[in-house]
């Protein structure tokens, strides 16, 4: 799963977190993609608790 511009819409209107033009941009650069194999060829993904976790120490610095 990545972020994506209405993913984060939706944390705005659903959640009513409050998140800056910043920290949305900070949030896309990072998990707006997914993450690149790590030196075994792994790939991990992110599920909806990993981004949600993160978005929300983001917000809160």
């Amino acid at each position: 799963m990545i972020v994506t511009k209405k993913y984060i819409r939706d944390l705005r209107e659903k959640s009513f977190l409050d998140i800056s033009v910043g920290t949305e941009k900070r949030i896309l650069e990072r998990f707006g993609k997914e993450p690149e194999p790590d030196d075994n060829g792994c790939r991990h993904t992110y599920t909806e608790q990993d981004l949600w976790e993160q978005i929300r120490k983001m917000i809160r610095n």
